[in-house]
C-alpha cells in the first residue's frame, strides 16, 4: 500500500524521438559509460546520522551540564541539611549545658553566701537543685575532689557522686560513660578556690531529640545521627561508649577547628556520605551519615530521566530524518531515472515532483529540458535530412559549411592547388542508342554511386556530373597537401570497381562498361560561379580544362596524368611515359604519363 504522506511522483514517458533516439554506442577510443548502481552511502542514512549528531550533541551537553549542576546542588543541599540537623542537636545540648552551669553557679553562690545560716543555705541549695530538671544530682567537693556532701533532686532516683580525683583540676565537662555529663564549677571565697561543685546532666533528652530528628528526616537509616566526644566515643544516638568509624574520627579535629568536613566512605561495602559538625563551646561533635543510595537516589532518577529523554530524542530524530530522507530520495530517484531517459535520448517525457521545494523546481526544469531536447532532436533530424538532400547537389564539405554559416555565399573564388579528375564512360553514345533510357539511367546511377563513394573515401569532392562523365576535385574546399596522391588512388580504385561490377552489368543488361580517366594538378580558382539567384560551387582554370582533355584522349581502362600530377603524387605509383601529345587549348604539346596498375 502506498504511503499517503509521501510526495506525489509521476514519470510520464514521451514518444520516441525518431531515428536518433535510443541507446547510443560508445565512440571508438572513448571511455565506456559507467553502469548504473545504487548509492554507496544512502542519503537517508546521512540524514539520520546528521539529525542524530545535531540532536545528540546538544542534548548530551545540556544533559551532562544539568546533571553536573544538579549533582553540585544536591550535594550542597544535603550538606546544608546535614549541618542544619547537627546544629539543632548542638543547640539543644548547648542549651542544656548552659542551664546546668547556671544552676551550679546558683548553688555555688548559695554555698558561699556568708549571710545565710547553715540551715537556710541547705534549704536553698535543695530548692535550687529541685528546680533544675537538667540536674539530677549535685556534689560538693573539696579542692582535692573528695566528696563533702551530695544533694539529690527530689523525686529522682539516687545518683552516685564519685570523687573528682586528679581530673578535677581545670575540668569543665567530663564524660562518665553512663549517658550523663558532669559539669564542674569552682567554689571561690575572697578570690580563692576553696572547693568544687559538680552536677550531673542527663543526656536522655538529647538522645530523645536525636531519635525524633532521625525518625523525621532519616527514616529507616541506621544510626544517622550520633553525639560524640573528642575521642569519637558515642554519647547518644548509638551504643553509648562505642566509637565512630575512623573517617569520622579523622574529621573531629577539623570540626573542632570550625570546619564541618564532608565524609565519603563505606560501611560493610555500603557507600555512605555525611558530615562532622562541632558543638560550639564543648569538646563534642555531631556525626551525620546517610547511605549514598538514599541520598543520591534523586540524582540517579534524574540521570535516568535525562538519558531516557536523550534516547527518545535520538529515536524521534532518526524517525523524522528517515521520513524526510524518504520524502527526498523518492523524488531524487525519479529525477535520476528521468536523467537516464534523457541520456538514452528518450525525450519528451514529464517528471512530476510535488514536493513544493527545490526538487520540484528541478523536476520542472528537467521536463522543460526534455521537451526542448525533443524539439532540438526534431530540428537535428530535419537538418540531417536537409544535409542529405543538399549533399545530392553540393559537395559534402560545402553543405556542412553552409549549414554552419561558414561558407561565403558571394560569387567568386580563391586560387588554390588542386587535382582534378574526369572519369568518362567509353562508348556511351552507342550504348544509349542500343538501350532504353530506363536501362541507361539505371546503369549510370549505379556507376555514379560507386564512383561517388570512391571519391568520398579518398577525401575528394564531386564537382558535377556531365552526362556520362563525373568531375571530382581534391584540395578544395579544404586544402590537402597530398591531393594528387588521393586523386591517383581514387582513379585506380575506380578502375578496379568498374571491372568487378562489369560482370554483373553484362549479365543483367548485356552491357560492358569501360572508363577513361584524366587527371591534372595545378592552380585553379575554386568558389561560387553563376548568378545571385543560381550558383554552383566549382573549380575553374586551365588545370580543369587539361584534365578534361586528357579524359577525352585516354583509351578505355587508361588513366592519363600530366607531369605536374606525376611530380605532385610522390612515391608509391608507377608511370609509363606516353610522350608529348597536343591538347586542345594548348599551343605546346603536353607531356603525358599513364598510370601502370
Amino acid at each position: 500500500m502506498s504511503d499517503p504522506s509521501a510526495p506525489r511522483l509521476a514519470l510520464i514517458p514521451g514518444p520516441p524521438s525518431g531515428p536518433l533516439s535510443g541507446p547510443t554506442s560508445t565512440p571508438p577510443g572513448a571511455a565506456p559509460e559507467p553502469k548504473g548502481r545504487g548509492p554507496g552511502f544512502p542519503l537517508g542514512i546521512k540524514l539520520a546520522l546528521m539529525a542524530t549528531v545535531l540532536v545528540v550533541v546538544p542534548l548530551l551537553g545540556v544533559g551532562l551540564a544539568l546533571i553536573d549542576i544538579n549533582v553540585r546542588a544536591i550535594k550542597d543541599s544535603i550538606r546544608e541539611f546535614q549541618v542544619a540537623v547537627a546544629d539543632d542537636i548542638g543547640r539543644t545540648l548547648g542549651e542544656r549545658l548552659t542551664d546546668a552551669r547556671a544552676g551550679l553557679d546558683a548553688v555555688r553562690d548559695a554555698l558561699v553566701d556568708p549571710a545565710l545560716s547553715d540551715d537556710t543555705r541547705l534549704a536553698l541549695v535543695r530548692a535550687l537543685v529541685t528546680a533544675r530538671p537538667e540536674l539530677d544530682a549535685v556534689g560538693v567537693h573539696d579542692r582535692s575532689g573528695a566528696v563533702i556532701d551530695t544533694l539529690q533532686r527530689e523525686g529522682s532516683p539516687p545518683v552516685p557522686v564519685p570523687a573528682l580525683g586528679d581530673a578535677a583540676e581545670g575540668l569543665t565537662v567530663i564524660f562518665e560513660g553512663t549517658g550523663r555529663l558532669r559539669v564542674v564549677r569552682p567554689l571561690t571565697v575572697n578570690g580563692g578556690v576553696t572547693g568544687l561543685v559538680s552536677g550531673w546532666v542527663d543526656l536522655a533528652p538529647i538522645a530523645q531529640r536525636i531519635e525524633r530528628l532521625a525518625g523525621a528526616h532519616f527514616p529507616d537509616q541506621p544510626e544517622p545521627l550520633r553525639l560524640v566526644d573528642a575521642a569519637g566515643r558515642v554519647l547518644a544516638g548509638g551504643p553509648v561508649g562505642g566509637t565512630v568509624e575512623s573517617p569520622a574520627r579523622a574529621g573531629l579535629a577539623a570540626a573542632a577547628a570550625g570546619v564541618a568536613p564532608s565524609l565519603e566512605y563505606s560501611i560493610d561495602d555500603v557507600p555512605v556520605t555525611g558530615a562532622v559538625v562541632a558543638v560550639p563551646g564543648t569538646p563534642f561533635a555531631v556525626v551525620v551519615r546517610q547511605p549514598q543510595a538514599v541520598v543520591y537516589g534523586r540524582l540517579e532518577t534524574m540521570r535516568l530521566i535525562v538519558m531516557a529523554t536523550i534516547a527518545a530524542a535520538i529515536l524521534l530524530a532518526v524517525l523524522v530524518a528517515l521520513l524526510m530522507a524518504r520524502r527526498i530520495t523518492r523524488p531524487v530517484r525519479a529525477l535520476a531515472q528521468f536523467a537516464e531517459d534523457l541520456s538514452a535520448r528518450r525525450f519528451g517525457g514529464v517528471v512530476e515532483v510535488d514536493t513544493r521545494d527545490e526538487l520540484a523546481v528541478l523536476g520542472r526544469a528537467m521536463t522543460t529540458a526534455s521537451r526542448r531536447l525533443q524539439e532540438s532532436e526534431v530540428k537535428l533530424l530535419n537538418e540531417a535530412a536537409i544535409r542529405t538532400d543538399l549533399g545530392r547537389y553540393l559537395p559534402r564539405e560545402i553543405v556542412e559549411r553552409v549549414v554552419a554559416r561558414e561558407q561565403d555565399m558571394r560569387l567568386g573564388g580563391a586560387r588554390t592547388q588542386v587535382s582534378v579528375l574526369f572519369a568518362d564512360v567509353v562508348g556511351f553514345t552507342p550504348l544509349a542508342e542500343s538501350q532504353s533510357p530506363e536501362v541507361v539511367v539505371t546503369v549510370l546511377n549505379e556507376l555514379f554511386t560507386i564512383l561517388t563513394d570512391i571519391v568520398f573515401q579518398h577525401g575528394g569532392t564531386i564537382d558535377k556530373f556531365i552526362g556520362d562523365c563525373v568531375m571530382a576535385v581534391w584540395g578544395a574546399p579544404e586544402p590537402q597537401a597530398d591531393h594528387a596522391a588521393r586523386a591517383l588512388t581514387a582513379a585506380e580504385d575506380m578502375m578496379r570497381w568498374v571491372e568487378a561490377a562489369g560482370a554483373g552489368w553484362l549479365a543483367r543488361f548485356g552491357i560492358e562498361l569501360q572508363l577513361a580517366i584524366g587527371i591534372n594538378s595545378g592552380e585553379a580558382v575554386v568558389g561560387n560561379v553563376g548568378s545571385e539567384s543560381r550558383m554552383e560551387y566549382t573549380a575553374i582554370g586551365d588545370v580543369v580544362n587539361v584534365a578534361a582533355r586528357l579524359e577525352a584522349i585516354a583509351r578505355p581502362n587508361q588513366i592519363l596524368v600530366t607531369s605536374d600530377t606525376r611530380a605532385a603524387a610522390g612515391e608509391g605509383f608507377e608511370f609509363a611515359a606516353v610522350g608529348r601529345r597536343p591538347v586542345t587549348g594548348r599551343r605546346e604539346p603536353v607531356q603525358l604519363f599513364e598510370v601502370v596498375a
